[in-house]
């Protein structure tokens, strides 16, 4: 995924402008372009706004992620000297980039999606509820792999900086818990189609919740060195 990363943001990035510019004609002047905690849209945006508001925010996200590991050790939360900052993370960095550019593809397909009336008002909050979930579980499934301390990806609670044991167990924790998380979130999607979203956002904030307090316990543990 490292060597082929830059490629496949590429693709996902053009991608978004291609389906911009394919249903732009046929859309109509306002769009929705937010939707709140019930899933509803609560948020309009002008066509053209509406168009290329996620293809930029892909486009500056993936500058972005190209740059930030170069400046690791003038941003990262100092824990000792190491002699490169650019393969920080590597190579697993690059693949939650890729999936996080993919998860804003998945939502500017949504969004036009709807604006063209191809999912209807009411299915819209099970398909952000799945999306979202979707998304987590993907993310969380990485998070273990992410071993080394960084400024840029994982749980990055200060506490999790106190050793490389802490820091991986952080992550360990972390990735299980989006994975229940969007798991529970999926779920919930269906169970309860009223508020298919209510599932999803209970279990991520308890999750995060609990590793923090996990990742503050080991922190300061005798046990860890």
């Amino acid at each position: 995924m490292r060597d082929h990363s830059r490629v496949i943001s590429v693709v996902l990035t053009v991608t978004a402008f291609v389906i911009s510019a394919i249903a732009y004609p046929h859309l109509p002047s306002r769009i929705a372009t937010h939707w709140g905690f019930s899933g509803q849209a609560n948020g309009f945006s002008g066509r053209l706004t509406g168009v290329l508001i996620i293809p930029i925010t892909m486009l500056v996200t993936w500058l972005l992620l190209i740059q930030l590991p170069r400046h690791d050790r003038s941003l990262f939360i100092r824990y000792s000297d190491r002699d490169s900052d650019a393969t920080t993370a590597r190579p697993i960095y690059s693949t939650i980039a890729v999936v996080l550019l993919a998860l804003f593809l998945a939502i500017h397909l949504f969004t036009i999606s709807s604006a063209l009336g191809y999912i209807g008002s009411s299915r819209q909050p099970v398909f952000i509820a799945v999306i979202l979930s979707a998304s987590c579980i993907a993310i969380g499934n990485y998070m273990p792999r992410v071993t080394q301390r960084n400024a840029f990806i994982g749980f990055r609670v200060p506490w999790a900086y106190a050793s490389d044991e802490v820091w991986r167990r952080t992550q360990r924790a972390g990735g299980y818990g989006m994975v229940a998380a969007g798991v529970i979130g999926l779920i919930g999607a269906f169970a309860l189609p009223a508020m298919p979203l209510a599932a999803f956002a209970v279990a991520s904030v308890a999750q995060i919740v609990i590793v923090m307090i996990y990742s503050y316990r080991i922190a300061h543990s005798r046990d860890v060195a």
